[in-house]
């Protein structure tokens, strides 16, 4: 690891508490298709709806998720795409598709 200054560990420390929780990893998974409401991710991920906005709000702290208004709805994305790339790696695939 390179030299890396304190608030930048914070901050790895920060993602990988966040990334830790296999809740959290499953509605990351279900956003990789594209934005969803938090009804369509409660739905897909079979969880409650309560537990999944909790989930969801401690992915936004993290800066993994945005949250977008559309009327009374809110839809969900990725707003750091390349932490598909980092899970890809922990599950022992590398980012360009060979293991």
């Amino acid at each position: 690891m390179a030299k890396t200054n304190p608030r930048q560990l914070n901050r790895m420390a920060t993602l990988f508490a966040t990334l830790s929780d296999s809740t959290r990893l499953r509605i990351l998974n279900c956003l990789r298709g594209g934005p969803r409401s938090v009804g369509e991710i409660h739905r897909a991920c079979r969880l409650k709806q309560a537990n999944t906005s909790k989930h969801l709000r401690v992915l936004r702290e993290a800066g993994l998720v945005t949250p977008r208004r559309a009327g009374t709805t809110v839809h969900y994305l990725i707003s750091e795409p390349l932490i598909f790339d980092l899970c890809d790696v922990a599950c022992g695939k590398s980012a360009n598709g060979k293991s």
